[in-house]
């Protein structure tokens, strides 16, 4: 009786929060990527096989964000003033995470059979044949629950023991990075111990690609149970983890922690105040991070497709921003704009900095932050690309447009930047605004395949560091940048002085 009021009250307390909207939505994006791809080919013979063995592989770029997004939304309200301090008066650590991770695991559940759901109405509009057995789509499902319990439990620990839900967050986005990458190395045992990396070590369907001929074919093989097994196993782990760390849980002494490593002689910060807010943030971490993997994964990719790939040291360039233009540094500057937002949105400190600060003068020193962390960041991902090279020899000249792209790069991510800061301000909720950058960098991704350069902000840094020329486009490009740029910027500051200043609703 206790379980099943303990889990009313999470419903009640989820109401009208719109969680599943991130499952709907992320359904929704695959269908379209499905069907974006897929609808010249209709009635093709294999295509179930075709939708078998992709989905396995979007799940791995889109539901680490998404699971981590959704654990992150569980707990946020839990973690805003002194929320925990007023449940545990009446709960148990244990009986609030637990009913926080059944709550969790039935969601999940509704996503898996959203997405099988999605699957036969796919191969419905696209004509394919359903000649595969019941069992197939029962191991799918299987397969995808397992692995999304076993990422939730990470999620469900980090978020439920860390007050920033950034670094949940920031987990998600370097598991999806992960997850994808392995997606496409040869199989091994550490690819099934990576939690990330099983939607594609649950495959049955494998693709044969000649080199020669550049011809496909479709295989079914067996169902391998090894991945569901070790993620089952540690799902088991976490889950006694949790269990030691509820027993050492209490507010009381964690705040006395806390305190204990603040107090001592008061000093005076000379630092950039928007800078200070971000001290102890995880989000630093994925500046210097993402870029590391993304250096690493683009050269091995490299590596492996030299016959393809006889550009030099432009096709190395174009393996190193493949991943973090289109996917990743338009989150990491989305989760950077949130924790940089974060600080204000709670309880009435807004009302208190607008005492002090013009609407002007918050948003540039916002806006400002912001670039001036993402200007830095591509220099790294440049001086990784030089690094690379050296190591694998490359020979020749460095492309003539190099410098160009960097510093149109940069200009293109600052109008990503700017339309970050605008969503962040006005969406209070931290996870949010960072799904949106996730699933605008897709956009962008659909947006340069379609010729439409022009019509996001993620699609202009798309368009910065992945051309060779900018003499034709260059006026086009900058207008339509600083016009971004401008836009957000003065949306962000009448929304300053029309909004906030009023109320902390």
């Amino acid at each position: 009786m206790n379980l099943i009021k303990d889990y009313s009250i999470e419903i009640n307390k989820q109401k009208r929060r719109k969680n599943l909207l991130l499952f709907i939505g992320v359904v929704l994006a695959e269908m379209f990527f499905v069907f974006g791809n897929y609808s010249k080919q209709r009635g093709l013979e294999d295509g179930w096989m075709l939708m078998f063995y992709n989905m396995p592989i979007m799940n791995s770029l889109f539901l680490p964000v998404v699971v981590g997004g959704f654990a992150s939304r569980l707990m946020d309200l839990e973690h805003k003033g002194d929320m925990l301090k007023c449940l545990y008066t009446f709960t148990t650590p244990a009986r609030l995470f637990f009913t926080k991770y059944i709550y969790g695991a039935l969601s999940i559940l509704a996503l898996v059979v959203m997405q099988c759901a999605s699957m036969v109405l796919m191969m419905n509009m696209l004509d394919f044949p359903r000649n595969f057995g019941m069992t197939h789509m029962l191991f799918y499902g299987m397969a995808t629950f397992v692995t999304c319990m076993t990422l939730f439990s990470i999620h469900m620990i980090l978020s439920f023991f860390h007050k920033n839900q950034a670094l949940g967050i920031s987990v998600g986005i370097l598991g999806s990075f992960l997850g994808l990458f392995s997606a496409y190395l040869p199989e091994s045992v550490f690819q099934k111990l990576l939690p990330w990396g099983t939607f594609a070590t649950s495959l049955f369907i494998r693709l044969d690609w000649d080199r020669e001929t550049r011809e496909s074919a479709w295989i079914l093989e067996k169902f391998d149970f090894s991945s569901t097994l070790i993620n089952i196993g540690w799902i088991a782990i976490l889950i006694i983890v949790s269990l030691v760390m509820l027993n050492n849980t209490g507010v009381e002494e964690s705040e006395r922690r806390e305190y204990a490593k603040h107090t001592g002689s008061v000093r005076i910060h000379r630092r950039p105040v928007e800078l200070m807010k971000l001290k102890g943030s995880p989000a630093w971490y994925a500046f210097i991070i993402v870029p590391v993997l993304s250096a690493v994964i683009g050269t091995f990719n490299y590596l492996g497709n030299i016959e393809i790939l006889t550009d030099g040291w432009y096709s190395l360039w174009t393996q190193h921003t493949l991943f973090t233009c289109y996917f990743f540094m338009p989150v990491i500057i989305g989760i950077f704009a949130g924790c940089i937002w974060r600080v204000e949105h709670a309880g009435t400190n807004m009302n208190i900095l607008m005492t002090h600060e013009t609407p002007l003068r918050i948003v540039l020193g916002k806006f400002g932050a912001t670039c001036a962390i993402t200007s830095l960041s591509i220099l790294w991902i440049a001086a990784l690309y030089l690094f690379a090279g050296k190591v694998v020899k490359m020979e020749g000249e460095l492309p003539k447009g190099l410098i160009g792209w960097l510093i149109m790069g940069i200009v293109g991510a600052w109008a990503i930047c700017a339309f970050q800061i605008f969503i962040s301000l006005i969406i209070r909720n931290f996870i949010i605004p960072v799904i949106i950058a996730f699933l605008g960098g897709i956009a962008g991704l659909g947006c340069m395949a379609k010729g439409f350069y022009y019509l996001t902000p993620y699609s202009l840094f798309d368009l910065a560091m992945n051309q060779r020329d900018y003499s034709a486009e260059g006026f086009c490009f900058v207008f339509s940048t600083a016009l971004c740029i401008a836009l957000f910027l003065v949306l962000s500051i009448v929304y300053l002085r029309r909004h906030d200043v009023r109320t902390n609703e």
